[in-house]
């Protein structure tokens, strides 16, 4: 690598790195702000304001690098073109694509690196810190905050799950309708939270019991037990399939759950969808680099850092409603699960290159 290109690619970094810490704290600071009225509210143990943000950070990371690499992108060349330094080397004889290729190379890096994370670090990152609001701070007061519900039939019984986590062996909002030969409801079970114990068993914490009489739906008894001892017949990596947040899962965990799901006649869109949307994001630090540079040059010397923000910030919209859509439409089996991920970051890779070359020409 020549001196320039280290020069090119240490002024890149530095701003990377600026930018990426500002965003951060500020992302940082808004989660707080969303969450410090639970903290309070539950009497959260001290311990939990330093966790549950160091759990939280590698999802604040990747969800605050796409805009980061293209304010950085643009800061760079702005810079560049500000200070008469861009003039110089292109009257040197060095031409742009020369310039811009270290750009290219610090965004690859930085796409193998999200690719990396996308496998298990941010997957587990917003596992964790969910795990943590929910069961640690929230405590069973956490049932009442998601209204959708999960289920799957069992035999002669619906098991029903608010939120799992394969991981902890533990489900919250556990509820199981158990029905006779001619599916007429015999009992029903509802907790709090079930913690798996061994062998398919689950301990139920705060049960609710309902008995009733098939043929006429009456309740014939009702009782309430702080604990009871149920069996699931299923290990917490099988309660996967109850989990209703597919950001959660790591690529194998979705590539597992896909197929499972496939094979038991469960529509597996959105998990497929999910698979490649992680693949897909790796390519944004790219994609950001392509579109920062033509649309910096195009302001020459009054590309400022403030005009970076707002330009950064729309090309940022614009890219998150339309992945959002396509997502959508892959979950509603309107496009393949590939298709859908990839048709933002396709959309926004042509209109950067026509810039780009426009620019270059």
């Amino acid at each position: 690598m020549s001196t320039l290109d280290r020069y090119i690619l240490n002024t890149f970094v530095r701003n990377l790195a600026l930018v990426l810490l500002t965003l951060v704290l500020l992302y940082g600071l808004i989660q707080f702000m969303e969450t410090i009225d639970d903290f309070i509210e539950h009497q959260a143990e001290l311990k939990y304001y330093l966790l549950y943000p160091l759990h939280l950070l590698p999802l604040i990371i990747s969800n605050s690098l796409p805009m980061a690499v293209l304010l950085a992108t643009f800061t760079t060349i702005g810079g560049f073109s500000r200070s008469s330094q861009l003039t110089a080397m292109l009257s040197g004889g060095v031409s742009f694509s020369r310039i811009s290729r270290p750009l290219f190379l610090g965004s690859l890096v930085l796409a193998l690196l999200v690719m990396l994370s996308n496998l298990w670090l941010v997957p587990w990152s917003s596992r964790e810190s969910n795990y943590i609001l929910r069961t640690e701070i929230r405590g069973n007061a956490s049932q009442n905050i998601s209204s959708k519900d999960l289920y799957f039939r069992d035999g002669n019984r619906i098991i029903s799950v608010n939120q799992s986590f394969p991981t902890k062996g533990v489900v919250l909002g556990l509820t199981i309708v158990e029905f006779n030969d001619n599916f007429m409801p015999t009992k029903r079970i509802q907790a709090e939270k079930a913690q798996h114990t061994v062998n398919g068993q689950w301990r139920l914490s705060e049960a609710v019991i309902w008995e009733f009489v098939p043929e006429t739906r009456a309740v014939s008894s009702f009782a309430q037990q702080s604990q009871l001892i149920v069996d699931l017949k299923r290990q917490p990596s099988e309660i996967l399939q109850l989990w209703n947040r597919p950001e959660d899962l790591t690529v194998g965990e979705l590539l597992q759950l896909s197929e499972k799901l496939q094979e038991e006649g469960y529509d597996p869109k959105a998990y497929q969808v999910e698979k490649h949307i992680r693949f897909a994001k790796s390519a944004i630090p790219i994609i950001m680099v392509l579109i920062g540079i033509p649309f910096a040059l195009q302001r020459g010397r009054n590309a400022s850092f403030s005009l970076g923000i707002v330009i950064s910030l729309i090309i940022f919209v614009v890219y998150f409603i339309l992945h959002s859509v396509f997502a959508v439409f892959g979950a509603i089996a309107i496009l393949p699960p590939m298709v859908a991920a990839w048709s933002a970051n396709i959309l926004m890779a042509l209109i950067g290159t026509w810039f780009f070359l426009r620019i270059q020409s």
